[in-house]
């Protein structure tokens, strides 16, 4: 389907807009404290998208009693408004507030005095307090703390500090609460309503500025970032709303994040809404992904990455998983492609280019095929053959036998020269060339070559099963005047995956998930990890070769 742009980043746009209706945004309380009437008020000012409720939900009280001191509201708010917003709202189960004068009474108060770097959060959990009960002990603590400042931390009766924090502790993470690998992840029971958090970066703010005019005058294309993120959700919703049902409902919190905000992500990470989360789909970046990770941790949420290749984000954190495949698994599953369907017919190479960022892979393949041969007990003989270049790959041709070259590569330049001069090389022999997927959208690659290459590569999605969703592909044709990309069956996979085992498992199949292998009709799910402590990583890959100028996908697994 042709792309009309100016209707499809129009859409987009409507799109971002709608969200806005029913974002969550991690707000901190308002610093801007007035007395008006004899009565203290924090002044609130709204930002774009907020609504009344979530306000309410921000200052610990309900829409009513922000209604009450605030008539113009009634009506709606709008972006720039100011809210009066009491300050003693007496929220229930909490202390009575304590007036902090600065005079020391040991006998009836337990004393806290602050130290560099210290935060409010951590304070909280070093005595077992709520930073609502902490802040009525010690009005005036939303102007923040300062080292050396006594704070009243509770009363001689009822306070009990945690021993395992009885120093001052300096988190490498602001406000966030050190766990060690071993630390055991609470169970969580089956509920008929789980709270599901999806972190995007959708950039609502930037979006809004952008004129569909002036980028198809330009001839710019959207932003990929926002785009890729609302298709997810598009496609994520897609799939939620056909696994609805009576016994079990989701609610979805929509969340922009963006990487470069870290306090808006720590400032999340505290709320009441982020711990009553049942999971998480996101933060996209690795950054950020870390930050949520840590906290998840904490307060046992499972959380997903969608898109990262780096395993790293999943070490010290068996709540984490992550559904894209690493380049290192892509390029194992291929070697293993190698060994079970090729080697008994063929010669398998693998070209060294010579060039010193590539040489990991060359590296590492060689290893772990090498590794599977001995794992099989198959003779050494068979093990894979390196060679230097182009001419290594013709002094080593073995005629009568398919001679297989695998070569990971990224330069373009190079990847171009070798892959034609192997094509003109390779007539009437019978040879077969491996890679990244990347090699076949390259604009300086002939198809031609490829195609007579019988090009061979891995790959995490199942690109040529796009059909499946012709329904849904459908609707979204009608309401972008697009086709979706690739982020949008994605989304639907990875809802449908997660959200069905949630209703069928209950929240503790997330520490199974390599019990529960499933396939997708774009993604394929089958994790591993290497030990208790540590995320799950999906393992599943697809194998696809070129043959008449088509794409075929392996029938292994």
């Amino acid at each position: 389907m042709k792309r009309n742009f100016f209707k499809y980043q129009k859409g987009v746009l409507s799109f971002i807009s709608l969200l806005l209706s029913f974002f969550s945004f991690a707000q901190e309380k308002s610093t801007d404290l007035r007395t008006i009437n004899n009565k203290k008020y924090y002044i609130h000012k709204v930002e774009k998208g907020q609504s009344i409720y979530a306000i309410a939900k921000l200052y610990g009280t309900d829409v009513n009693v922000v209604l009450a001191d605030n008539d113009e509201a009634i009506d709606g708010i709008k972006p720039g408004q100011e809210l009066k917003i009491p300050v003693d709202l007496k929220p229930a189960n909490v202390v009575k507030p304590i007036a902090n004068t600065g005079a020391i009474d040991t006998n009836r108060y337990v004393y806290h005095k602050v130290v560099k770097k210290e935060t409010i959060y951590s304070i909280c959990k070093q005595y077992n307090i709520t930073d609502k009960q902490l802040e009525q002990y010690n009005p005036g603590l939303a102007l923040g703390i300062k080292p050396d400042q006594m704070l009243i931390v509770g009363e001689k009766a009822n306070v009990k500090k945690q021993t395992a924090l009885s120093n001052p502790v300096n988190f490498n993470t602001p406000s966030l609460k050190v766990l060690d690998d071993t630390t055991a992840t609470k169970p969580r029971s089956r509920k008929s309503t789980y709270n599901i958090g999806l972190m995007l970066p959708f950039k609502i703010a930037e979006s809004e500025l952008i004129d569909p005019t002036v980028l198809i005058q330009s001839k710019a294309s959207f932003p990929q970032l926002q785009s890729y993120s609302v298709d997810f959700l598009m496609g994520f919703n897609k799939a939620l709303d056909s696994l609805k049902s009576e016994d079990v409902k989701f609610e979805t919190f929509v969340y922009d994040v963006d990487d470069k905000d870290s306090a808006k992500l720590e400032n999340l990470c505290r709320s009441e809404e982020f711990k009553n989360l049942d999971l998480i789909i996101g933060p996209v970046y690795p950054s950020g992904f870390k930050t949520v990770s840590a906290y998840a941790k904490q307060y046992s949420i499972p959380l997903v990455s969608p898109f990262t290749q780096q395993n790293k984000i999943l070490f010290k954190n068996n709540m984490a998983s992550k559904t894209n495949p690493s380049q290192f698994t892509l390029m194992e599953a291929l070697a293993d492609f190698c060994i079970d369907s090729l080697k008994s017919s063929s010669v398998i190479y693998i070209i060294n280019n010579g060039m010193a960022k590539e040489q990991q892979y060359v590296k590492a393949f060689k290893t772990y095929y090498n590794e599977r041969i001995k794992q099989l007990n198959q003779p050494l003989k068979d093990s894979i053959i390196e060679v230097r270049g182009l001419g290594g790959a013709k002094e080593k041709y073995v005629a009568g036998k398919k001679n297989v070259y695998v070569l990971f590569s990224n330069n373009q330049v190079y990847l171009a020269d070798f892959i034609t001069q192997l094509a003109v090389w390779s007539d009437k022999k019978d040879v077969m060339l491996a890679g990244w997927q990347n090699v076949t959208q390259s604009d300086n690659i002939d198809q031609e070559y490829l195609n007579r290459l019988s090009y061979l590569f891995p790959s995490q999605n199942n690109i040529n099963n796009i059909k499946a969703y012709s329904g849904p592909i459908r609707n979204y044709q009608i309401q972008m005047d697009s086709d979706p990309s690739d982020y949008f069956f994605m989304g639907f996979d990875i809802a449908q995956y997660y959200i069905t085992n949630l209703k069928l498992n209950g929240p503790e199949f997330v520490s199974q998930l390599d019990k529960y292998p499933f396939e997708g009709n774009f993604l394929r799910f089958k994790f591993y990890r290497p030990d208790n402590a540590t995320g799950f990583e999906n393992r599943g890959a697809y194998i696809f070769r070129y043959n008449n100028f088509q794409l075929y996908r392996s029938l292994w697994k």
